[in-house]
């Protein structure tokens, strides 16, 4: 190996550190519970009320889907080692796609390894030189990837300015097809995206609609049914993609769900689904197990809810300066500069909250901002725990959000 770029790397390296952007990863001694023990290091940290997990309904830890994955390993063990197209389909494998296809009222569904696997899957095997694909600008990296493997003309368009995308459809009106790319629940900002405005321009300029719904699926709609279904554009929306790793218990997995003669071609064409291993049958059995649990009408939704609104109305009072609309449990609030940020996160760790930081290049310069993942797993005392926290970092992050409405003010 060149000693030169082993150099080069550990120089990089140590730069993140320096401008303290390194990340580092927090061992927890177990999994899912919102007050998990936190260890740094090795050391035994204190407990923490945990805001980084997307388990946003508890199910990771649901006694009904752990013994789905035990009764799975027995039936099946752990795993195919063979892909979906030799040897590695199952039957439970076609049970979940079945279970999709009712719980998301589409004509059929592809399992794919994870979410990211579907992402960067179903844009390639559709699309080529002579299309032109339009993604929102605030779109997961994954997508964006997916799009440009694709070898098409890729397009950005301005979140929530249907003003933009409309024009973007007008001009290219060049292309053989168009598909119009965005996130159901956008990952930075926790904001919904306009599928409603987005399916009206789609038909209007005979374009297909992709939504990423990774997030929406589980906590949005009737019964967690995801974006699409709390817009009222279900049977609108052309091509869902999603993940089991989120919602659905945080096991691995995930899909891309539409009209049957795409998934049929995706089957034949799509490399993720291809070339990698079969989903474990655990992971099937688990994702299953969720499903029916949402479809039966036992998820904690309402708790979750409660949650959300409880922490976002605090925040508001507090005059902190939450991102979005609260309707979805990943709330965003923002604070300005990275300084600022550092600083607010270490108060609140300090308070027994651990959450995360976005700064620059993820968000733009400037709009440093904490993610909080929302669970019905927290109680009322951890939401007030989480209140207070805040509160303690009002004396580094309020000049911020007061510079902000100030400077909002003047433009």
């Amino acid at each position: 190996m060149s000693q030169a770029l082993r150099d080069l790397v550990r120089a990089e390296t140590d730069r993140l550190k320096q401008a303290g952007l390194y990340k580092r990863e927090v061992v927890f001694s177990r999994s899912g519970g919102m007050a998990a023990g936190g260890m740094v290091d090795g050391r035994e940290g204190q407990p923490v009320v945990n805001y980084t997990t997307h388990d946003f309904l508890g199910l990771s830890v649901d006694p009904q889907l752990q013994q789905a994955a035990i009764d799975a390993v027995r039936k099946y063990g752990v795993g195919l080692s063979s892909q979906r197209v030799m040897c590695g389909t199952l039957d439970i494998h076609k049970e979940l796609e079945e279970w999709l296809r009712g719980f998301l009222k589409v004509e059929d569904v592809i399992l794919y390894g994870s979410g990211y696997h579907a992402n960067i899957g179903v844009f390639a095997p559709l699309f080529g030189a002579k299309d032109c694909i339009i993604c929102d600008g605030g779109v997961h990296p994954s997508l964006a990837e997916g799009a440009r493997l694709a070898g098409a003309r890729l397009v950005t368009f301005r979140s929530n300015d249907p003003d933009d995308l409309e024009d973007i459809l007008r001009r290219s009106r060049w292309a053989r097809f168009r598909a119009v790319v965005t996130n159901g629940v956008h990952p930075f900002t926790g904001r919904l995206s306009d599928l409603g405005a987005i399916c009206d321009l789609a038909e209007k300029y005979d374009a297909l609609v992709v939504v990423d719904d990774a997030l929406g699926l589980g906590v949005l709609g009737d019964r967690g049914r995801g974006s699409a279904s709390h817009a009222g554009v279900t049977d609108r929306v052309h091509i869902v993609t999603g993940t089991f790793s989120k919602a659905l218990g945080g096991a691995t997995g995930g899909f891309a769900a539409g009209p049957r003669e795409i998934i049929d071609w995706l089957r034949q064409k799509s490399s993720p689904y291809m070339f990698s291993a079969a989903l474990p049958p655990p992971m099937a059995a688990v994702a299953m197990a969720a499903l029916q649990i949402l479809e039966s009408g036992e998820a904690p939704l309402p708790g979750l809810r409660d949650n959300v609104k409880a922490l976002w109305d605090g925040l508001v009072e507090r005059n902190f300066r939450v991102l979005g609309t609260g309707e979805h449990p990943l709330l965003v609030v923002e604070l300005g500069r990275y300084e600022i940020l550092r600083e607010a996160i270490n108060i609140l760790y300090d308070g027994g909250i651990y959450c995360h930081g976005l700064c620059y290049p993820v968000v733009p310069e400037g709009e440093a901002r904490i993610r909080l993942m929302v669970s019905a797993l927290h109680s009322a005392e951890h939401i007030q725990q989480t209140l207070k926290a805040f509160e303690s970092t009002k004396q580094v992050a309020s000049f911020a959000v007061d510079a902000m409405d100030v400077l909002t003010g003047l433009l």
